[in-house]
């Protein structure tokens, strides 16, 4: 059993110290697992470039819900692939730069995978291959 509740306001990108926020909210989740402990209660907080009339809040649960699919494709591949995990970047700008240029370059890679004719270097190492190829003509 699980129960959820979304509290979604309106934000920054300054107030977020993120680009192009427009929403939040704060997401309550008390699931009941029926193992000790009995109930489990979990906050955390979700940030959104779209505005509360873009993104109503059942859309937000329902984004929500699609968790792993974000971190399966993105996180992934910059935490694994890109190693984001192992950077030692502690400047608040140089943090937000990479980041975004991370981004972009995932954004690439996946365009290029989508489009690349050998199943077996359609991967993010397959895209840094090809790059590296490139670079060396």
């Amino acid at each position: 059993m699980e129960a959820r509740c979304l509290l979604p306001f309106d934000t920054t990108a300054a107030a977020a110290g993120f680009p192009f926020a427009e929403q939040a909210a704060k997401l309550t989740r008390c699931n009941d697992s029926g193992k000790p402990p009995a109930v489990e209660i979990e906050t955390e907080y979700l940030l959104s470039s779209l505005t509360g009339a873009e993104l109503p809040p059942e859309q937000m649960l329902a984004a929500d819900r699609h968790y792993w699919g974000i971190e399966v494709g993105l996180h992934l591949r910059l935490d694994v692939i890109a190693g984001e995990d192992r950077s030692r970047v502690r400047h608040r700008t140089a943090v937000l730069n990479l980041g975004m240029i991370r981004r972009a370059v995932v954004s690439l890679a996946v365009h290029w995978i989508r489009k690349c004719p050998h199943p077996r270097q359609a991967t993010m190492s397959g895209f840094f291959d090809f790059l590296s190829a490139k670079e060396s003509k």
